[in-house]
């Protein structure tokens, strides 16, 4: 039976999404009938996990393989950014050159381990393309060393990408985008996203469960911004939007999966917002459900099938698409990042609008 590996993230990297899409990816496959093996090259981050009645994927026994506890550091504090460097472009490669031998195809799940594509011995090779940030990090200014060691990786990883016999992206545009920057759009397919099964089996008091847990009065208005919150997700952007709100509505933020940052800890204590914040930076499976349960307004990335900066309200929440509407003026002035936000709407408890 023709065998495909699968290539995730490795789970020391804490990145939630990656390790979300590798573990319903996997899922999906294994619990089905494609009429292929399936296999993992390593095993797949716990972040994003359902507690309780989880599964183990892969379970190979070296230590840059395994689950780690969010809460901890693998190495004390300066060690952790060598380690991941060592794990990833030293390690892994090095697993993957023996496992690949015994596969047929090759799936990496993540465009920035792309130069993995380099250790399969000559087998079909599929990267899944999240976005272009590397090619726009390397296209921004430098200035130090660490910068200087990430970007000669980073164009290692781009010379390998272009290496890959096929490419799978999410929307009709970053496939246009990829397509620009490969010059051939013929070997890049569009899988768009979906939305899992599980969002529509909830309890349906999980958006007043959820509200009570983050202590949110049930007649507020909530953003729920998910995803980690690194410059380019303009979370001032979301920040600021939910401060106007505040002059017509009872908003309040909810971020769930990042740590905000000094900056923006100091911008929602300068706009006095610091009592309609809350923080959810590691979340298991039900716990992400019920944010989007709770919330009103979904603050994400666009590139989607409608043009950045719309949004979709839920009935009688005018004020916030009026507040929308106001963003997207900005997005056409401010900066490049905000033209990567779309605001969706939250669809009801049920969830079918997600």
């Amino acid at each position: 039976m023709t065998r495909v590996l699968l290539v995730p993230d490795l789970p020391l990297e804490r990145w939630p999404s990656m390790d979300r899409y590798a573990h319903r990816l996997h899922d999906r496959l294994e619990g089905g009938d494609p009429g292929f093996e399936v296999r993992l090259a390593a095993s797949i981050g716990d972040l994003t996990r359902d507690v309780g009645n989880g599964r183990t994927s892969g379970g190979y026994p070296r230590w840059w393989a395994q689950d780690v506890d969010p809460t901890k550091f693998v190495l004390p504090g300066p060690l952790h950014e060598p380690q991941r460097y060592v794990a990833r472009y030293l390690l892994y490669p090095w697993w993957l050159r023996r496992e690949a031998k015994r596969a047929q195809l090759v799936h990496v799940l993540d465009h920035s381990y792309a130069h993995m594509v380099t250790r399969v011995h000559r087998r079909p090779a599929v990267v899944t393309v999240h976005d272009l940030m590397p090619v726009i990090i390397l296209r921004s200014p430098t200035d130090g060393w660490r910068e200087g060691v990430r970007n000669r990786f980073l164009r290692g990883t781009l010379k390998a990408l272009r290496l890959a016999g096929a490419y799978i992206v999410g929307t009709e545009w970053l496939k246009r985008e990829l397509a620009t920057w490969l010059g051939d759009d013929r070997r890049i397919s569009v899988v768009p996203f979906g939305v899992d099964r599980a969002f529509f089996s909830e309890a349906p008091n999980a958006r007043v469960r959820g509200r009570a847990d983050w202590r949110i009065p049930d007649e507020a208005f909530v953003v729920l911004h998910v995803g980690s919150t690194v410059e380019r997700k303009n979370v001032p952007l979301v920040i600021n939007t939910v401060a106007r709100l505040r002059t017509e509505a009872d908003a309040y933020l909810l971020q769930v999966g990042g740590r905000l940052t000094g900056d923006q800890e100091q911008l929602i204590e300068r706009l006095g917002l610091r009592r309609f914040v809350r923080t959810v930076p590691f979340a298991d499976e039900s716990t992400l459900r019920r944010a989007y349960r709770a919330a009103d307004v979904l603050r994400r990335r666009g590139g989607g099938g409608r043009r950045p900066g719309s949004c979709r309200v839920r009935p009688g929440a005018r004020a916030a698409e009026r507040r929308c509407r106001a963003t997207r003026r900005s997005d056409r002035t401010g900066s490049r990042a905000g033209a990567d936000v779309h605001v969706a709407a939250h669809g009801g408890a049920d969830g079918r609008g997600l």
